[in-house]
């Protein structure tokens, strides 16, 4: 597994992967009706009649309906987040001291990596609060890249001058962080089918909200 491939799509890896196609088809199946009726809506059954394979060659793969779901999370919160993080931090540093442009940047961008990785996104949501090993796998992941992130956000919103005082970083992510979730979620799970057009209009009201409820007063 190159972590290049895999921060490029878990789905390409799949499909590239020195693996029984039996296997592939198992994966991808799992993936898509774990994100579409989540783990314990979705039977082994339904995942063979997607996958086209029989229960005993599920059971060949994986002996349990968890160790699929282990598979496709693990080396997601291991390669895929991680190497994301990183990107993102880069990508933060680079950008111009202006509250307007950073609001839109993270909005935008933290928006398309749950659009690009919608399925395992859908399925870690959805476990987030019920699995402990899924919850300790993100944990542990944003206990060691979180703080560098917000080091920088710190960093770029000390330097727009435009924050309203009394606000942490902290705080301030927590807010973006919400607003792109509760989209996302309404989008994939509760209004699917937006248009494109429509996602641009509804994230530049995400951004304007947002740099409102931040912005210090001009006067």
């Amino acid at each position: 597994m190159t972590e290049e491939l895999m921060a490029n799509d878990f789905k390409a890896w799949v499909d590239q992967a020195d693996m029984p196609k039996g296997k592939k088809k198992v994966i991808m199946a799992g993936l898509k009706l774990f994100s579409e009726k989540g783990f314990e809506g979705t039977s082994t059954q339904e995942i063979a009649t997607e996958s086209g394979m029989s229960q005993a060659t599920i059971f060949k793969y994986f002996k349990t309906k968890d160790d699929l779901l282990k598979f496709i999370i693990t080396p997601i919160m291991e390669n895929i987040v991680p190497l994301y993080v990183v990107e993102f931090k880069n990508e933060l540093e680079n950008k111009k001291a202006n509250l307007e442009d950073l609001i839109k940047f993270v909005v935008h961008n933290r928006y398309q990596f749950l659009v690009d990785n919608k399925e395992v996104a859908l399925i870690v949501l959805s476990e987030l609060l019920t699995k402990e090993e899924i919850k300790s796998q993100f944990v542990k992941m944003m206990t060691s890249r979180g703080p560098s992130i917000v080091d920088t956000f710190q960093k770029l919103m000390d330097q727009t001058g435009e924050v309203r005082p009394g606000l942490t970083p902290i705080e301030i992510m927590r807010l973006v962080v919400s607003q792109i979730l509760i989209y996302f979620i309404q989008n994939y799970k509760i209004f699917p089918g937006r248009k494109e057009t429509d996602v641009e209009k509804d994230l530049q009201v995400i951004e304007t909200m947002i740099i409102n409820a931040i912005r210090k007063p001009t006067n």
